[in-house]
């Protein structure tokens, strides 16, 4: 009886540390599935982390250390062409947008690029590429805002009113795509309701100075000046006016005259970029993917 005693204890003994062992490995299995430091995936996330705070140089440098260890990705080039962008490597960061056309990010790659034509003030070439951002990601509010923003630096403010309106609508507490919707309103002469959308989501008044000033801004005529030369023919045919600064060939019935020259003077190429236009007064950023 002894003995047999003895076997049933040490079977249960048996079975209670293979059933110990079996719960250790599953918890091992499933710690193993929880990240960790230096997993993939935080890593990546850190590196938005680190742009999300304007650290654009730094993403770089992880860039770079993620790529050794992990290899490349559409992910990582497109968090790469951003950072190319705001770091004004402006070569650099279109040819990797371009690379990205052909990905899953290609909606992205065209909102950057429109970014980048906008920043140095080529609206007209930046709507085509916001358009297209637009249709891959017809939801994306801050793409949306961009595209309107572009519009109205073009004085198309009829295209611009729809995807300003959807893109207030779909991030409704976004301060700068708010305030680009108030710029369209105001300009569309609106300014009653301007002032509302900005009053709702408590926008900061030197906010809404900036956004009454820019709509002047859009509004005003390209200034023209009228500026009195006078015109003396020279033995060849040429012109010089008292500056001494020859100028085109002029018919000979005017040679001798005084005459009203128009000199057509563009408004100094605005620095704001779109869907940033007023962050400079604002405590708001553009919204991170």
């Amino acid at each position: 009886m002894v003995s047999t005693l003895s076997g049933c204890t040490n079977d249960s003994a048996a079975r209670l540390f293979a059933q110990q062992n079996a719960a250790a490995e599953l918890r091992q299995q499933e710690e193993s599935k929880t990240p960790t430091p230096d997993n993939q995936v935080v890593y990546l996330g850190l590196i938005k982390q680190m742009q999300a705070k304007g650290l654009y140089f730094a993403s770089l440098a992880h860039i770079d250390a993620y790529e050794k260890q992990y290899g490349n990705s559409s992910a990582l080039k497109l968090l790469q062409a951003d950072a190319l962008r705001e770091t004004q490597q402006t070569v650099a960061a279109e040819a990797t947008y371009r690379e990205l056309l052909s990905t899953s990010e290609s909606g992205y790659a065209w909102h950057g690029l429109g970014l980048l034509a906008a920043k140095n003030g080529h609206y007209k070439e930046a709507v085509p590429f916001l358009l297209s951002a637009v249709k891959e990601h017809p939801t994306d509010a801050t793409a949306l805002s961009d595209l309107g923003f572009a519009l109205l630096q073009t004085g198309d403010v009829a295209g611009a009113r729809v995807p300003l309106a959807q893109a207030a609508e779909l991030a409704p507490d976004n301060g700068v795509i708010v305030a680009n919707f108030a710029l369209m309103l105001s300009i569309s002469g609106d300014n009653g309701k301007a002032q509302a959308v900005m009053s709702k989501i408590n926008l900061p008044a030197k906010s809404q100075e900036a956004v009454y000033s820019l709509a002047k801004t859009l509004m005003s005529p390209v200034p023209v000046v009228l500026v009195k030369k006078e015109v003396v023919s020279t033995a060849h045919g040429e012109s010089v006016n008292k500056g001494g600064v020859v100028t085109p060939p002029i018919t000979p019935h005017v040679a001798s005259a005084v005459i009203d020259v128009v000199d057509e003077i563009p408004l100094p190429g605005l620095s704001l970029r779109p869907s940033m236009a007023l962050s400079n007064v604002t405590p708001y950023h553009q919204s991170q993917r």
